[in-house]
């Protein structure tokens, strides 16, 4: 795949948000171990800060493990785009995500929306979306086989309204598609041509050329998968993506994403709480206790995903600047 340094529109149109919290970088060729500290997280991208100058060079392969709940994390491949000696001794590196599982990609944009809640309070953050996204238009079964044949060799043809920059990282949805398989995958543009306009058409369209950024052997069973859940309502005999046929799909871009968390749509005021106290250790646990137990008016009801949601701000807290005083000696 070619190699893109992050363009100055995708600084400015993507949310970059700011945090600082304890994570792992992994040498993709020597698996040396280091440990760092996330500055600033983005769709495509993070910038991170060490101790010390990594013995990586610039444009080698490099894997970011970002903490989720519990022992897990989320496993990034990513190009160190450059190391920045600071005033402070420290090393600032930026990076640019290269390919993650689709299962990585769904907590990676879990992650962000949740931290684009506590970035609120930067009205530059709340403004801008978390990545440009592009609907696939997809109409017939027949379309589908040739879209996901396509996806399954790691790049797909689309025709849209608005151009994009090489090098641009955006995320594709797909209309029409069955609930449980609604995700949205991440593509980097590698070309952008304006097409010829039809005869007496005024509408200006471009065919973008997008490489995939999951490994190639997941797209494949992906592809396969979702295939086989257009089949049984078609009484064609082909089923599989490799028989195919290929061109050029419509698609539309999606300004806005108006997607929220359990927490923003039925308790906003518990956000609101918890981004006072943000990065005070006890002032924070209190403000959560008092949360959870009722004690703040809020008469509220905690629906199982808003907890959920909850749980995760605290083990992110937790993870980003320890534990309070109470908790470290709950029998004090």
């Amino acid at each position: 795949m070619p190699s893109y340094a992050v363009s100055e529109s995708e600084r400015r149109t993507q949310a970059r948000l700011s945090v600082q919290i304890p994570v792992q970088l992994q040498d993709a060729r020597q698996k040396s171990v280091y440990t760092a500290t996330l500055m600033d997280l983005s769709w495509g991208g993070a910038l991170c800060q060490t101790a010390t100058e990594l013995p990586i060079a610039s444009e080698q392969s490099i894997w970011l493990r970002l903490p989720w709940t519990g022992k897990e994390t989320i496993d990034i491949e990513a190009v160190l785009l450059r190391q920045k000696a600071l005033e402070s001794n420290r090393y600032m590196l930026a990076l640019r995500f290269q390919r993650l599982s689709i299962f990585n990609q769904t907590r990676l944009e879990k992650l962000l929306g949740q931290l684009q809640g506590t970035n609120e309070q930067d009205t530059q953050h709340a403004a801008n979306p978390l990545v440009a996204t592009l609907e696939v238009q997809i109409q017939t079964v027949g379309e589908w086989r040739g879209a996901l044949s396509e996806i399954a060799k790691g790049q797909l043809q689309i025709a849209s309204p608005l151009t994009l920059t090489a090098g641009q990282s955006a995320a594709l949805q797909f209309n029409g598609v069955p609930t449980r398989a609604q995700v949205r995958l991440r593509a980097r543009v590698l070309e952008s041509i304006e097409m010829p306009r039809q005869r007496g058409s005024l509408e200006r369209l471009y065919r973008i050329t997008l490489a995939f950024e999951h490994p190639l052997k997941v797209l494949q069973q992906w592809a396969e998968w979702l295939l086989n859940q257009f089949v049984v309502v078609d009484n064609s005999t082909q089923s599989s993506v490799a028989s195919a046929a290929t061109g050029i799909i419509p698609a539309r871009v999606v300004l806005t994403r108006t997607e929220n968390s359990a927490l923003e749509i039925g308790f906003p005021e518990t956000l609101d709480y918890l981004m006072t106290v943000w990065g005070n250790i006890n002032a924070f646990e209190t403000i959560f206790q008092r949360l959870t137990f009722g004690d703040l008016g809020l008469n509220v009801e905690w629906t199982p995903e808003a907890w959920a949601e909850l749980q995760f701000l605290q083990d992110i807290h937790d993870r980003a600047y320890g534990l309070s005083n109470a908790r470290l000696s709950p029998w004090l």
